[in-house]
């Protein structure tokens, strides 16, 4: 996989399919939209990019709660990668980034990666106020000939795999449920997590 960090100096990517998200700890929902992606990118002979931020957004924006990421940037890059992603572009997330409304992030996305279609979840949501969503994009898509690729969420045992979820799981040391939302060992600092 290919990173990107230097916004101002992306590739010409190929019929780009891009999902946007901080994708912490890539669980078993993440996963799910990497293999959309990827069937995408094979029918438009084109390549898959994750668009991610870092810092994760909720540190930039609420920096008074106690919020922890699952994973470091780094930790997660490395999931990804194994989940043959082609290229992620990492964007500094900042409060003044944050104002962007989801039209102009949308058109941001658009210019950077030339992306012919989007996957995201049924409940995604992005730009400021949360705006940019499934119904919201559609007009702007359109009108680039972008396509929505909008997948379910994934639930397990009634409940959504959610990265604040498996937050709370380990907030309460229930390693064993959060490993099996995220589908793979919790690690921190590179060291398992013991049950």
């Amino acid at each position: 996989m290919k990173i990107y960090k230097d916004i101002e100096n992306l590739p010409d990517f190929r019929n780009a399919v891009v999902a946007v998200g901080s994708f912490d700890g890539v669980h078993l929902g993440h996963r799910r939209i990497f293999e959309y992606m990827k069937e995408a990118a094979q029918r438009l002979g084109g390549e898959t990019v994750v668009v991610t931020f870092d810092p994760h957004p909720q540190l930039v924006l609420h920096p008074e709660r106690e919020f922890f990421t699952i994973n470091t940037l780094e930790e997660n890059i490395g999931l990804i990668g194994a989940e043959g992603i082609d290229n992620m572009v990492v964007l500094p997330f900042t409060k003044e980034f944050s104002q962007l409304s989801f039209q102009d992030f949308l058109n941001f996305l658009i210019k950077k990666t030339g992306m012919r279609a989007i996957v995201m979840g049924a409940d995604h949501n992005f730009g400021k106020g949360r705006e940019g969503n499934k119904e919201s994009m559609r007009e702007i898509c359109a009108k680039n000939s972008i396509e929505i690729i909008i997948i379910p969420e994934l639930m397990m045992e009634e409940s959504k795999v959610r990265s604040s979820k498996i937050r709370q799981y380990i907030e309460n040391k229930n390693f064993a449920d959060a490993e099996k939302l995220l589908g793979h060992p919790l690690k921190k600092n590179g060291e398992p997590v013991a049950n």
